[in-house]
C-alpha cells in the first residue's frame, strides 16, 4: 500500500515541473530573438492592472495569466521571417525527452513504475505544446514581418 508521500510526491512534481516549464517556455522563445538582435521585455509575474500590489492579487494574476509575460519591442529589419517561426517553435524542444523516451533512449517512467517521473515527462512535455499565438507566428511569420 502507498504511503501519503508516494501519492502527495507525484502532484508537488507534477506542480512544480508545469511552473518551472512554463517560464523556460516563454523564456526559449527569446533565444532566437536574442541572437538576431531584437529588443524585448521580460515581465515576472505580470499585472494586468497598477494596483496589483497585493499577494492575493499577484496569486490571482499568475494563476490567470501566467507567470512570465515576454514581449517583443522591436525586430531589426535585417530580420528574416525564418528567425521569428524559429522563436516561435523552439519550445517544443521541452517534448524531447518524450521523444527520447519514445525512441528507447530514455528509461520509460511508466515502465518502471516511477511515477514522478512520469509526472515531470507528462509536464514537461505539455509546457514544450506551442499555444495558438505561436502557430500564428509560425505560419503568418512574414506578415509579421511586413505589418511593422
Amino acid at each position: 500500500m502507498y504511503d501519503a508521500l508516494h501519492l502527495v510526491a507525484p502532484g508537488l512534481v507534477l506542480i512544480t515541473t508545469l511552473a518551472v516549464g512554463i517560464c523556460v517556455h516563454e523564456l526559449l522563445h527569446l533565444l532566437p530573438l536574442h541572437l538576431a538582435g531584437a529588443a524585448y521585455s521580460v515581465t515576472l509575474l505580470p499585472a494586468d492592472d497598477a494596483d496589483s500590489s497585493t499577494p492575493w492579487t499577484a496569486l490571482q494574476s499568475a494563476l490567470t495569466s501566467g507567470l512570465v509575460r515576454v514581449e517583443v519591442v522591436s525586430v531589426p529589419d535585417a530580420t528574416p521571417d525564418w528567425v521569428l517561426r524559429t522563436a516561435a517553435i523552439l519550445p517544443l524542444a521541452l517534448a524531447l525527452p518524450l521523444a527520447l523516451v519514445a525512441a528507447g533512449v530514455l528509461p520509460d517512467p511508466l515502465a518502471t513504475g516511477d511515477y514522478v517521473g512520469v509526472a515531470a515527462l507528462i509536464a514537461l512535455t505539455a509546457c514544450g505544446l506551442p499555444s495558438p499565438a505561436d502557430w500564428s507566428v509560425v505560419w503568418h511569420g512574414s506578415e509579421l514581418l511586413e505589418d511593422r
